[in-house]
């Protein structure tokens, strides 16, 4: 049915397949009837994960909110036979992006922004990237009802006359310092490969300009982006004419870099979503103990430095950047490395691709920059290391991200304080660590009503009764057409659990919004045996 007018929909497109299998794994597709209805006949008891998509619909599962739908319960006294299917039409946008002369910007980079509850946090984070056709036009389809925003990102058509591919064809144009190829992260393209030089025969012809980043409606700056609020089905425009500037410059003078080789340095730009940067632009190097930078819009950038002579140690700073700035970075204090093994207990199978994660004070994280058989500890002992961590005393809390069902028991420690799973150092001695990791038993099973009815698509939250640690022990599912619910891999402890009927369109995150609702939680506590036949009311 259309989500939106609640009218049949035919010619849907449905996939079923068992809700244990992996996403890309149907067994079965068929099409709903002129009416509506679809069947999928002589399945076996269990759940199933069911998938529809339509032209002018984007393909949703069961249900879905963020990563989570509801499988549906086949089998004895399951009503897997009167199934009411919501299907959202899809949004559009689209528009096009010109030059200062109307004409069109060919390979623009253009990226899409969606405002959405993620985690229980109202976040920004990019959604998609379109390249701008020979027309300057882009297209975003298939989309969902929410709140959407769009930046343009491109290059005058001259700079393409100003990269070293010239040297290669033999125009005769001689560039002087060393040219490095530039490159998009966070999602965004560089369509037309550009790379920084110094070249002051060329810019005596060309200009030397650059197209800065324009957020919808016409804003060099993210915090003044405007939204579109689509509903299913909208289509909205969003057209950019885009004008050049001077190209900002940037030396960055190393100070007890003399003699040494030239560090790496990147320049991030501020972008929507909480730790996304971009883009890295290019960079010539002009001694050793200065870097040049240009290419880019002036504005607030993040300066990274890293390689500093024979060390390995990394320098972030934040700066305004204008026409023409200088920058100068003392050496930075050395950092220091843990390394350490990883082993078993219980003498279990190997923990095969293992993923360690260091995260400090400020929150930073560090992965394991290596890991792997130890062979003069035998087949159950891995062995990692952290390097370029920060210098000085730190305190860092020490993670097993994958497998998701391991986490670490124990910490043995040289060089450094223990406490749990947090390692204190002093920054003046070598760290190394014997960690012991344990599979994660700890599960709850149990079921959503409402009524005293089986509840479906409610959120089910279970946070750590004290609130700390809170990123690591949170966990959610989302009940199934039968009301139930499983939360695996749980660390033993004191838990919260809750049910939550609007939960996907609640900031859970904050004390204030969820402190009405804990009134009727559900205290519990989990051990190393799962916790079964739990029934919660739903809010």
């Amino acid at each position: 049915m259309d989500a939106k007018t609640g009218g049949p929909l035919p010619d849907v497109e449905m996939s079923i397949q068992e809700s244990a299998q992996p996403v890309n794994a149907p067994f079965e597709i068929i099409q709903s009837a002129a009416d509506g209805s679809f069947r999928f006949a002589n399945l076996a008891e269990g759940k199933y994960t069911v998938r529809a998509a339509r032209q002018g619909y984007a393909q949703q599962a069961f249900l879905q909110h963020e990563n989570f739908w509801t499988g549906i319960a086949v089998g004895a006294g399951k009503d897997s036979l009167h199934v009411r299917y919501p299907l959202s039409p899809s949004a559009t946008i689209t528009g096009q992006v010109t030059d200062e002369n109307g004409e069109a910007v060919r390979g623009a980079a253009v990226t899409l922004w969606t405002e959405q509850m993620e985690n229980g946090i109202r976040s920004i984070s990019g959604a998609g990237v379109a390249s701008a056709d020979d027309e300057g036009r882009y297209r975003f389809e298939h989309l969902l009802a929410g709140k959407y925003s769009v930046s343009v990102s491109a290059v005058p058509w001259y700079s393409r006359y100003t990269t070293p591919q010239q040297i290669e064809q033999g125009e005769g144009v001689r560039w002087r310092g060393q040219a490095l190829q530039s490159s998009f992260t966070a999602g965004i393209s560089n369509p037309n490969g550009i790379t920084a030089i110094n070249c002051e025969e060329t810019r005596r012809v060309l200009p030397d300009a650059v197209y800065p980043t324009i957020y919808y409606p016409n804003s060099r700056d993210w915090h003044g982006m405007g939204w579109m609020s689509l509903p299913a089905g909208q289509v909205e425009g969003a057209d950019f004419q885009l004008s050049p500037e001077p190209s900002a410059h940037l030396h960055i003078q190393l100070n007890g870099n003399e003699g040494g080789p030239p560090p790496s340095v990147i320049l991030m730009a501020d972008l929507p979503g909480e730790g996304e940067n971009g883009p890295m632009t290019p960079t010539t190097v002009v001694s050793s103990s200065g870097i040049e930078i240009s290419g880019f819009a002036s504005g607030r950038y993040q300066v990274t430095v890293s390689g500093w002579g024979d060390r390995s140690q990394v320098v972030e700073q934040d700066t305004d950047i204008s026409a023409s700035s200088q920058l100068r970075l003392e050496e930075p204090a050395r950092g220091q490395s843990i390394r350490g093994e990883i082993q078993l207990a219980g003498g279990e199978q190997n923990l095969e691709n293992a993923y360690l994660q260091l995260k400090d004070a400020n929150g930073h994280t560090y992965p394991a920059v290596s890991y792997g058989n130890s062979a003069e500890q035998g087949p159950l002992v891995m062995s990692f290391r952290f390097d370029n961590l920060p210098g000085g005393p730190q305190v860092f809390e020490l993670t097993i991200i994958q497998p998701p069902d391991f986490a670490v028991k124990n910490i043995e420690a040289k060089g450094a304080k223990i406490t749990g799973t947090t390692i204190t150092t002093d920054g003046s001695q070598e760290v190394s660590l014997i960690v012991t990791a344990a599979r994660i038993s700890g599960a709850i099973e149990g079921t959503a009503v409402k009524n005293g009815k089986a509840f479906a698509g409610a959120m089910i939250l279970l946070m750590p009764e004290n609130g700390k640690d809170w990123e690591r022990l949170v966990k959610r599912d989302q009940s199934d057409s039968d009301g139930t619910f499983r939360l695996p891999n749980i660390l033993p402890g004191k838990y919260v659990l809750l049910a939550l009927e609007k939960g996907w369109e609640m900031e859970w995150s904050k004390p204030k919004v969820l402190q009405p609702f804990l009134v009727n939680a559900q205290k519990l506590e989990v051990g190393e045996q799962p916790l079964n036949s739990v029934t919660v009311e739903v809010q």
